[in-house]
């Protein structure tokens, strides 16, 4: 591999993004603090968020891949994403998975830093659950925002 090889590359290509994607999904579906996100879930869903989890790398990475899926904000929006959700992720899951794949520590960093790019998006929304609880008259077709609830809040103009 050359020094302009891109990260996709450097990482293996498809099958190693692939095996990368299903086992973060996996054991992250298995964690006992975050386990719980994916309780309802169904086999279609899980596989469809795996394949679009390997899209999403992919492209991201300099594979061959198109992402068709929703941006991190969206996709992460009231789901209710905490600081221990986040911590126990990386700290039980990501993180470990470096050295146990042999992931060379360039790469790592380089995942490490793409992934943790996105905790402002994925962290701090409100339940959409707990959305409504506090609206019940809220349109849930329109959503959050029709109730003043905006994630993430618009950047100081």
């Amino acid at each position: 591999m050359t020094e302009q090889a891109s990260l996709y590359d450097r990482l293996g290509g498809l099958e190693s993004v692939k095996f990368l994607a299903r086992t973060l999904v996996v054991r992250a579906m298995l964690n006992p603090t975050i386990g719980h996100i994916w309780n309802h879930k169904t086999e279609a869903e899980v596989q469809e968020e795996i394949s679009g989890f390997v899209e999403f790398l992919g492209m991201h990475w300099g594979g061959p891949h198109t992402y068709h899926g929703p941006d991190m904000a969206t996709a992460h929006r009231g789901m209710g994403i905490t600081e221990e959700y986040w911590d126990a992720l990386f700290d039980d899951i990501v993180t470990p998975a470096y050295a146990e794949f042999g992931i060379p520590q360039r790469e790592a960093e380089e995942v490490d830093a793409f992934l943790r790019s996105f905790k402002s998006v994925v962290v701090g929304s409100p339940s959409f659950k707990d959305v409504l609880r506090e609206h019940p008259d809220m349109d849930v077709m329109q959503g959050m925002k029709s109730v003043g609830v905006h994630w993430p809040a618009p950047a100081a103009g």
